[in-house]
């Protein structure tokens, strides 16, 4: 933390490692535009580093983290929403109601990052499959035509991935992130 405040590069590369992907998808879960995640992250880490003096512990940063990242989807609903009519005000109004507390986002998110962990442990091709089919969202054909693969092949990374994790995830008590992949799922089955 010392070293943070002090404005040690590596300290901060630490903090970023440590929350990129679980903040990119908690970005993505609200504004549904990968680039706009992307930029939003950025700038959340941008304003990360200017204030390093205001933080005394990482709950402090996470919350940071989470909030910043949160209120600029927000902002970026609110900005699309009154560039075009055809957006709904109640998507804003459900994800209003979604904000639990940021103890609830913080859980989400280290589980969300204990995935992403485990699906870098995975052998190459099954962690990209398994991440680019529930992390980015897209379908088999996109997939394919990335990676220069077939369809069955897609398939079988799929299952095997799925299979690791699940005993990973069982090996380790941690049940719950296997039903946010359920969710991830149905979630973009609904979409």
């Amino acid at each position: 933390m010392y070293n943070f405040r002090a404005g040690s590069q590596i300290a901060f590369r630490h903090f970023m490692k440590q929350h990129l992907h679980a903040l990119t998808f908690h970005a993505y879960r609200l504004c549904r535009n990968k680039e706009v995640s992307e930029e939003i992250v950025a700038d959340t880490f941008s304003k990360l580093w200017q204030r390093k003096d205001n933080f005394d512990n990482e709950t402090s940063i996470k919350s940071f983290l989470y909030i910043t990242t949160r209120n600029a989807c927000l902002d970026y609903i609110r900005s699309a929403q009154q560039r075009t009519s055809s957006q709904s005000v109640e998507l804003e109004e459900d994800l209003i109601l979604q904000d639990i507390d940021p103890l609830t986002h913080l859980i989400h998110a280290e589980l969300i990052q204990s995935l992403v962990n485990e699906i870098n442990r995975l052998p190459q091709r099954q962690g990209d499959v398994f991440r680019m089919t529930y992390l980015d969202g897209f379908t088999t054909d996109e997939i394919c035509t990335r990676l220069g693969i077939t369809p069955n092949a897609v398939f079988v990374a799929k299952k095997k991935a799925t299979a690791k994790l699940r005993k990973v995830f069982s090996e380790r008590e941690l049940f719950t992130c296997l039903i946010i992949i359920q969710l991830l799922y149905n979630e973009r089955v609904l979409h």
